[in-house]
């Protein structure tokens, strides 16, 4: 089994019952501002909705579980005057 990294995914194209999704990762050398990093695209996963879609659910199940664990908290709109 391979292993790949990605800081981020970066970009996700419907084509029909196709899904195609950019990863990135960030570019962190010496004098790039480090508030807004550059990226670029180390992988593409190319995948059927379907399994986008089961993939989908089975992270929202993970995010439900760290809210609940209180490993992760919701980002609170802010108020507009």
């Amino acid at each position: 089994m391979n292993s790949l990294f990605a800081d981020r995914l970066t970009n996700v194209q419907i084509a029909g019952n196709t899904v195609r999704m950019e990863f990135s990762t960030l570019e962190l050398l010496p004098g790039n501002d480090q508030t807004n990093p550059k990226t670029s695209v180390s992988l593409v996963l190319v995948m059927p909705l379907d399994g986008f879609v089961q993939a989908y659910n089975g992270q929202e199940a993970v995010v439900r579980k760290l809210l609940a664990d209180g490993l992760l908290r919701r980002n609170e709109p802010t108020p507009t005057a």
